[in-house]
């Protein structure tokens, strides 16, 4: 197990610590999701010898065994193992100057990648260097396509998903028909390849999401540094959709960390007056949901765990947000 980097300690132009001597670096983060991660950690570690590669997993305080599991069946797989949950960001960064890839690739824990998805992504990079991230098409357990979001978020997108109104069957929609590559604004973070170059301009990832947002954020400096992003649907990965998400001795934190994210991003992207509005309608949002929780307790209708919770929801009304515009992550841009 290698001991974790500390990247608050590390300064512009020296990111990595090694030079890069591989095709590619996957890391892993994962949190109690020991069965899954096997099957994840299999999928990436016995395909062929191409590309060359080197795994990560970086367990965030997991108590299932994951570690373990990770120790005794792939001895060959490097390990980060922290003491508790550090959120997903700030997992890959610990991984990150470790990396001896000239690709890194950010992978869930709770993804399987079919043969020759890492090869075919490498040989389309190796050959589109207008391209500093890629993602695959993203398959459910059934093989069919997931709704994926290609484009920026937006205040508006903000507002829908607040109000329980955005429908992600819209992402699907306006996804491209056919299956070649193309330019895109966005891509999702269970599956994302960045070129080493890229992150050695722009940082690694922010900090202050801990879960969620982290990937559009990156994609927001990468376009803003003139870095090109692309979905590639001529490969692919399997997503088991919310199993790291949903388990119910975490959703609590889940949840109230997606907010927070959620905030933050705004709060970086956002104009103030927008920032005030959407602060507003989420504390609307929350007294609605906990007046709706109580009533449910009353008449003995609520749902168990924290999705139905009124303390929760009060939790949320007053939970304080990091503040944007100190950078949490080193790198020139």
């Amino acid at each position: 197990m290698r001991d974790p980097v500390n990247v608050t300690d590390m300064t512009a132009g020296s990111l990595f610590l090694h030079p890069p001597a591989l095709d590619l670096s996957i890391i892993i983060v994962s949190f109690n999701t020991r069965d899954i991660l096997i099957q994840c950690v299999e999928s990436v570690t016995t395909q062929g010898p191409d590309p060359a590669r080197e795994a990560w997993v970086v367990d965030n305080g997991s108590d299932d065994g994951s570690a373990e599991a990770v120790r005794q069946r792939f001895p060959g797989v490097h390990r980060i193992e922290n003491r508790e949950n550090r959120g997903f960001s700030a997992a890959l960064n610990q991984a990150i100057p470790q990396c001896r890839g000239k690709y890194l690739l950010f992978l869930n824990s709770d993804t399987r990648v079919p043969e020759g998805s890492l090869l075919g992504m490498i040989r389309f990079l190796n050959v589109h260097p207008e391209y500093s991230i890629l993602s695959p098409q993203i398959l459910d357990e059934r093989n069919r396509p997931c709704p994926m979001r290609l484009w920026e978020d937006c205040p508006r997108d903000a507002w829908l998903k607040i109000l329980g109104l955005y429908d992600s069957e819209r992402e699907r929609d306006r996804m491209p028909s056919d299956a070649s590559p193309r330019e895109v604004e966005a891509v999702g973070g269970s599956c994302m390849m960045v070129r080493r170059d890229l992150l050695e301009r722009i940082g690694i990832l922010d900090e202050g999401h801990f879960l969620y947002n982290e990937e559009d954020d990156l994609c927001r400096r990468a376009r803003k540094a003139g870095f090109k992003i692309c979905y590639f649907p001529e490969a692919s990965i399997v997503h088991l959709l919310g199993r790291s998400t949903h388990q119910p001795e975490a959703r609590e934190r889940v949840i109230l960390e997606t907010y927070r994210s959620n905030l933050y991003f705004y709060s970086k992207y956002y104009s103030p007056a927008w920032n005030l509005a959407l602060r507003w309608t989420y504390r609307a949002a929350f007294v609605l949901g906990m007046l709706r929780s109580l009533f449910r307790s009353w008449t003995g209708t609520a749902r168990p765990g924290a999705d139905d919770s009124a303390a929760l929801r009060l939790r949320l009304f007053f939970m304080k947000v990091p503040r944007a515009g100190k950078p949490t992550h080193p790198g020139k841009g």
